[in-house]
């Protein structure tokens, strides 16, 4: 359930962060909401990016975030890669901040559609350096 003051506040909370960290990734979508599953969460969508920059872009956003943890997911059509930052904001506030990438077997093994698997900064830091570094 949501309700125009957890809107509000989460909103309040992400343009607080934003502002704060001066983070240089391009959004294309910001959602913010509560359910009984996850609880109250803040999804972050970075613009398509290569993916250099956006190893770079998640990198950037976990130096702004407690609790990270990055996962690798591929749609079930299959042609993409979500990468996939889970942390808190410095409120406590859960946040997902996330971007897509056409799917290479070179990068992501063999990473079936709908199957998911860990990503480690380290990679992410060889992504950003431009490396072709293999995430599985």
């Amino acid at each position: 359930m949501n309700d125009s003051t957890t809107t509000i506040r989460l909103l309040g909370a992400i343009q607080y962060h934003l502002s704060t960290f001066r983070l240089p990734a391009r959004i294309a979508t910001v959602t913010v909401g509560r359910d009984a599953l996850n609880g109250e969460q803040v999804i972050v969508h970075l613009r398509p990016v290569q993916l250099a920059e956006l190893a770079a872009a998640l990198l950037d956003w976990a130096d702004t975030l407690t609790g990270i943890t990055v996962t690798a997911w591929r749609p079930q059509h299959g042609r993409t890669v979500h990468l996939n930052l889970t942390g808190q904001l410095p409120d406590a506030t859960s946040a997902t901040v996330f971007g897509g990438i056409d799917y290479t077997e070179a990068l992501f093994g063999d990473l079936q559609p709908e199957g998911r698997q860990g990503v480690a900064l380290s990679i992410l830091r060889a992504w950003a350096a431009g490396e072709t570094t293999v995430a599985a």
